[in-house]
């Protein structure tokens, strides 16, 4: 009767494993042209964001200010072109505003929320919808340059422009 049973529990085992589940058989053949249009799609319009952000201008600001220098005003006009134009009117725009590394945490990612802000209100004037325009501040750990010397310096306290889809 062990015998019996042993066996019947073997074949059991051998019955159960065969009939394991098969990987779903998939027509590579159908669909390619579908997905590969969608991955062209895609690229394009990484490509234009990149270029977008690679043609946008980068803001600087004085020590401890907040405020658009009129060196600077230049540059605010050439982004507003930019973005108000054809091909960037369905994105929207985040201000990123960035500082030195003197002060405090608190102090700079405040004063680098002013910065992208004042940067806004020079866009909105310019044209762009407000809507459109984001906001927001690394302070001073997003650095443009590591080193410590007055060109650095002024190098980090800057505000840039990411394109959002």
């Amino acid at each position: 009767m062990g015998k019996l049973a042993l066996t019947s529990l073997a074949v059991a085992v051998l019955v159960l494993t065969g009939c394991s589940q098969k990987s779903p058989e998939v027509d590579m053949t159908k669909g390619t042209s579908d997905t590969k249009g969608a991955s062209d799609g895609m690229s394009a319009l990484q490509k234009l964001i990149a270029s977008l952000e690679a043609n946008s201008k980068t803001i600087y600001f004085d020590f401890d200010k907040y405020n658009v220098r009129k060196d600077q005003q230049a540059n605010i006009d050439a982004n507003a072109a930019l973005f108000n134009s054809a091909e960037a009117k369905s994105f929207s725009i985040k201000v990123e505003g960035n500082c030195d590394e003197f002060g405090t945490d608190e102090y700079n990612y405040a004063l680098g929320l002013k910065r992208a802000k004042s940067v806004k209100d020079g866009l909105v004037a310019k044209g762009m919808v407000a809507d459109r325009v984001t906001v927001v501040s690394y302070g001073e750990s997003n650095p443009a340059s590591t080193e410590h010397n007055k060109d650095a310096w002024a190098k980090n306290r800057r505000a840039e422009f990411k394109v959002l889809p």
